[in-house]
């Protein structure tokens, strides 16, 4: 009896360890689950957060490329500007030695405005025409040539100024006869032993590069008798 009553306690105390045991599995597992649950939040939130990121980056690296093909439209806009303005800096550089003197003031009467290193002169030069302005400079220099002779700051630019315009200079040489159908008497200086040649050529005239004809007739001084 005492052995039966025994063995119903025993069985009824592993039953209890056996549901406590069981309880405990349990609990484990949704410990374990619950654990795992939150893992999974975690790495969606952090994979969201990522994904995000990468949005942001993509968005962020369509519009540096819109910014880099708008640069480089730029850039090739400003190169084509540049190489259509050659002539006319070339021009622009050749007039600054010039600047404060006869020539100088000329070259600005001519162009109607001032000569300077700026996209609003280069577009002036281009539309009125290298060779145009160079004309009209050449002749209201000459007027006054004969009583005021070109200063050196004066004669340096003239060769730059003619081959940025496309054109030549014409400098006929002392002791040259003077021919009025292509030069322009400007003085005159008591040489019978030079009378009728050319003395001194005051200021050069101007023809089209490979041409003959004559743009603006070279100013000279001629001895007289």
């Amino acid at each position: 009896m005492k052995e039966t009553f025994a063995a119903a306690l025993r069985a009824e105390i592993e039953a209890v360890v056996t549901r406590y045991e069981a309880l405990v599995a349990s609990r484990n597992e949704m410990a374990a689950e619950l654990s795992g649950a939150r893992e999974a939040e975690g790495l969606r939130k952090e994979f969201d957060a990522l994904r995000e990121e990468r949005d942001a980056l993509a968005r962020e690296l369509a519009e540096a490329r819109t910014k880099i093909r708008e640069l480089e439209a730029q850039a090739a806009s400003a190169s084509e500007l540049a190489e259509q303005f050659t002539a006319e800096k070339r021009f622009v550089e050749a007039c600054a030695g010039a600047v404060g003197t006869m020539l100088g003031d000329a070259l600005r009467s001519a162009l109607g405005r001032e000569i300077e290193r700026s996209p609003a002169a280069y577009a002036a030069l281009k539309a009125k025409g290298l060779e145009a302005v160079l004309i009209g400079a050449f002749k209201e220099r000459g007027r006054s040539v004969g009583g005021a002779p070109l200063l050196e700051r004066e004669k340096s630019p003239l060769s730059a100024l003619a081959v940025a315009a496309g054109c030549e200079l014409v400098t006929p040489e002392a002791g040259v006869r003077f021919v009025a159908a292509s030069m322009d008497k400007a003085a005159s200086v008591s040489d019978p032993a030079e009378e009728g040649n050319v003395v001194e050529c005051l200021l050069p005239g101007l023809r089209r590069s490979g041409t003959e004809g004559a743009l603006v007739f070279p100013r000279v001084r001629v001895a007289t008798g």
